[in-house]
């Protein structure tokens, strides 16, 4: 059973290290208000790039330094030396993919805007170029944020985010009331937030670690990294090129409304990466000690934890977000996006299941698994969204995005089953998502039929959480005598 020290270590990484993407949704409402809704569309596709590029430049070399750094945690000078290595290999290959992209850019972004339908407009100077330079600062500081977890800096993690948090707001938000219904603010906003979380984890990484470059480290890097470069890039198809299949078949405002959808989600998505930010490690450090790539009742115990939250959170989410959000965004053009949320919803239940699987990968470096499981995945994406959103428009994309979800699991399993033993209780992680889901289509087509909304989610939410009761009845009485308010306080 999960400890209070699980809990309090936990709530600072997923709070704290929420913050940083946070921001895009505390703009949100300015966004909205500030920005006409094919603005705003156009903002999403910008977005998306700066994401691409920063998968580029980082080379995966994030998720290499924290499995190096726990594997050698006791050898300094190694670990100094890797670190100086993978800063100098950071810088590089940003200076490498701007000055590129400062050739090929604009071409590239002239040959999306021909192709599309409603001639959709890229423009790579300035927004671009701005979007290339934001992904190389935004990579260089995360991989400074997630060392810090590695070495269980919860203090300094906390004021690094938190500045962070500060410049993309004050700086976002001086820009769009300076610059209304213009994409100045926001691409501003995230630029010099970017230059500024920049500096500062260079400066640490220099002071704390030193520079210096091994060559030797080199050939291990790429062995390692280069399939989860393959697997990022995929995982980006999947999780981003909708839009811009969106923005091939229909108007700009449609990928407005639909990332406005996928933007509410974003709360769940923040949730989620805190809590496996905070349970990867101890993990990792299990198997450290064992040397075991399987799963042990310790370790199956944070899987079960990562599923019982999530389940505790999302029938909440359905009912909250829908009524929230009018109170904060004016333009009643996005709230059609109120629709997808139930669906869009039912693709987190499973992702307790997906970190089970991706975890052994990371940690035993079998990488190479994972461009084999996110291919599929990636193909199955663009040919169904393609497919969905010429003959359903926004709804298509909205299913897709779900049912991608439970196929990347699907093919993890696939996958992974051949390499590694990893026993779970399968009531806890697979039967009781899928039994959310299924009720929440039930509930989603019955509202056609009826309509207060308001109080067919309520018995929604009842139903899942009797649900969650029935199967972790032990663990919640455990949980509940063992936990208190005021030791919560005291943190």
């Amino acid at each position: 059973m999960i400890s209070k020290k699980f809990i309090k270590s936990s709530f600072i990484y997923t709070v704290i290290g929420a913050l940083p993407l946070a921001s895009a949704t505390i703009l949100l409402p300015f966004y909205t208000n500030l920005l006409t809704t094919s603005q705003f569309g156009i903002l999403a596709l910008y977005i998306a790039f700066t994401a691409v590029v920063q998968i580029l430049v980082n080379y995966a070399l994030e998720n290499y330094l924290i499995v190096h750094y726990i594997e050698n945690i006791n050898d300094k000078q190694f670990l100094k030396n890797i670190i100086g290595t993978v800063v100098i290999l950071l810088l590089a290959i940003g200076l490498l993919c701007t000055i590129l992209l400062l050739i090929f850019g604009n071409k590239l972004f002239n040959l999306y805007s021909s192709v599309t339908e409603n001639k959709t407009i890229l423009e790579f100077f300035p927004y671009g170029i701005m979007a290339v330079a934001t992904a190389v600062f935004n990579s260089f500081f995360k991989t400074y944020t997630n060392l810090l977890i590695a070495q269980q800096r919860p203090n300094k993690f906390f004021w690094m985010n938190i500045i962070n948090f500060i410049l993309t707001i004050s700086i976002s938000l001086t820009g769009l009331y300076m610059f209304p219904q213009t994409l100045k603010g926001p691409m501003w906003g995230r630029l010099l937030s970017g230059a500024g979380i920049f500096l500062m984890a260079l400066f640490f990484f220099i002071r704390e670690f030193g520079i210096g470059f091994q060559s030797k480290l080199v050939k291990d890097m790429i062995k390692y990294c280069s399939p989860l470069l393959l697997f990022f890039i995929l995982f980006w198809i999947i999780g981003n090129i909708d839009r811009y299949i969106i923005g091939y078949f229909l108007p700009t405002e449609k990928i407005g409304i639909f990332d406005f959808a996928i933007k509410c989600t974003l709360l769940l998505e923040f949730f989620q990466n805190g809590l496996g930010g905070a349970i990867n490690p101890k993990i990792y450090h299990i198997w450290r000690e064992s040397k075991i790539p399987a799963n042990t009742m310790e370790i199956n115990r944070y899987y079960n934890s990562f599923t019982l939250i999530t389940m505790i959170c999302l029938p909440l989410f359905v009912i909250v977000i829908p009524y929230l959000i009018p109170l904060i965004v004016k333009n009643r053009d996005y709230f059609i996006s109120f629709s997808f949320l139930s669906i869009l919803a039912m693709g987190y239940t499973i992702n307790g299941l997906k970190t089970m699987y991706t975890n052994p990968v990371m940690y035993f470096k079998k990488t190479r698994i994972l461009p084999r499981v996110y291919i599929y995945s990636a193909i199955f994406q663009v040919v169904a969204t393609i497919f969905a959103v010429k003959y359903m428009g926004l709804m298509g994309a909205v299913w897709v995005n779900f049912l991608i979800k439970i196929l990347q699991v699907f093919f993890l399993y696939l996958e992974t089953r051949k390499t590694f033993t990893l026993e779970f209780n399968h009531v806890k992680l697979l039967y009781l998502p899928l039994f959310f889901c299924f009720i929440t289509c039930v509930f989603y087509f019955a509202i056609k039929l009826f309509s207060l909304n308001y109080l067919v989610w309520c018995f929604h939410m009842l139903i899942v959480y009797a649900s969650v009761y029935f199967v972790f009845r032990k663990e919640l009485k455990l949980l509940l005598k063992d936990f208190n308010f005021r030791s919560l306080v005291k943190f």
